[in-house]
Parts: C-alpha cells; structure tokens; sequence
C-alpha cells in the first residue's frame, strides 16, 4: 500500500497530543510534537514513542539517552503547533514554563501530565524508531482535559 493512500485513513484514529523533549549534547534543550506515544507497562514502568528514524528527536534521543513526553492540555494548542513547526520564530520552549526533570530533560510546568524517561531500548520499525522508555519520574501536575489530534486538526478537549 503507498503512504499516499494509507494517511488519510490514520488520519482518522483521535489521539492526544504530547511534546516529545530531550537535550543536545551541550545541554541545549530540544522538542517536538508527537502523537505516537503509549503506555507499555507498569511493572518495571516502561512508555513508547514512534520517532522518525532520520530525524533531529530521534537522533538526540539515542545520543543524550533521556527524554521526556509532556501531554498536552486542551489550552496548550498553541505549544502544539510550535513544536509542530507550525509557528515561526526561534526558541521553542520561549512559550510556557518549562523545567528540567531528573534526568535533565525538559519538563512543561502545567502539563496535563509528564513522564521521565532513560532510554531503555530502541527498536527499527520501517522508517521510524519505537523508542521504549523507563519511567524515571512523572507527575500529574495539572489535571485538565486533553489536545485532541485528529484529522489533522487539533481540538480543545473532549464532552463529557
């Protein structure tokens, strides 16, 4: 099946949105935003994230060995979008408050919900990467409801 054709059908699977983030090896912080991120299992406590093999996070991430995903709330559309690429302008992080995690990675201060991670292993899947993640921290630091992608829009939440 050409991609061409089998986008428009992912397009219809309503995920949440996280900002993946990890550091440059001169400890410049860097981000981006996915949404194909999920949790593996509780005991030891591992996440996933799907990563462009060829790309910038991917790389830094196998570099650095940390990395940390940050949920995005229903108001966060704008960091969505800037960490997207969407927006013009220099640094990412200069929206929101961000700090760093344990592991150093970059943290939002009112994210719906955070996870720290080492890497813990790495796996080729076609041209993207299944990053898996052991948790090393997490918090919930600001219970709302979440960004929803899909489509290729966002939306602000969900009814309930």
């Amino acid at each position: 099946m050409d991609s061409t054709d089998l986008r428009p059908v992912l397009a219809q699977w309503a995920t949440g949105v996280a900002v993946v983030t990890t550091l440059h090896g001169d400890g410049a912080r860097h981000g981006m935003t996915a949404s194909s991120f999920t949790s593996v299992a509780l005991d030891p406590p591992l996440v996933s994230v799907c990563l462009a093999s060829d790309g910038t996070t991917c790389r830094l991430i196998g570099d650095s060995g940390v990395f940390a995903i940050n949920v995005l709330g229903h108001d966060h559309g704008a960091i969505g979008r800037r960490f997207a690429g969407q927006a013009t302008g220099g640094d990412r992080f200069a929206v929101g408050r961000w700090r760093s995690a344990c592991t150093g990675a970059p943290v939002l201060a009112d994210a719906v919900a955070w996870v720290d991670c080492e890497v813990a292993a790495r796996h080729p899947a076609g041209d993207h990467t299944i990053v898996l993640g052991l948790v090393r921290d997490a918090a919930v630091p600001r219970p709302a409801p979440p960004l929803i992608y899909h489509d290729r829009t966002y939306y602000e939440g969900i009814a309930r």
